[in-house]
């Protein structure tokens, strides 16, 4: 799986019910995995599959997409739209990580909102 597949299957399992969760984070993740955004820092898959789970009763119907994604020398970034359940896009964000040797995201770092459309433009 290329970087840009792995971010959007990551994407995916916000919006994923828990048993979803549970397999896509063991497939995405390192073992070690830890997340970071400016609400704190969570260590390992079923820390942040609880923090994911939480995020859906706060904000029903929301999920992430992908816009893209650049990475090198073991790290990528990912710039990424939080849109509502209408669709509509409600944030602008960017995430890094740097990966495992299996390629998966080991450290992810989320930063929020990011101002306007320059962003994606």
């Amino acid at each position: 799986m290329d970087v840009a597949q792995l971010w959007r299957r990551y994407a995916k399992i916000w919006s994923s019910d828990q048993s979803t969760r549970e397999r896509e984070l063991q497939a995405c993740l390192a073992d070690d995995a830890t997340y970071c955004d400016p609400n704190g820092l969570l260590a390992g898959r079923h820390a942040l599959s609880d923090y994911m789970g939480g995020f859906q009763d706060n904000f029903p119907g929301n999920g992430f997409t992908i816009v893209d994604v650049i990475s090198h020398d073991g790290g990528s970034l990912a710039r990424w739209t939080q849109y509502g359940a209408n669709e509509s896009t409600l944030h602008y964000g960017a995430s890094f990580a740097s990966h495992d040797a299996e390629g998966r995201l080991k450290n992810i770092n989320g930063f929020f909102p990011f101002p306007g459309l320059d962003m994606i433009g």
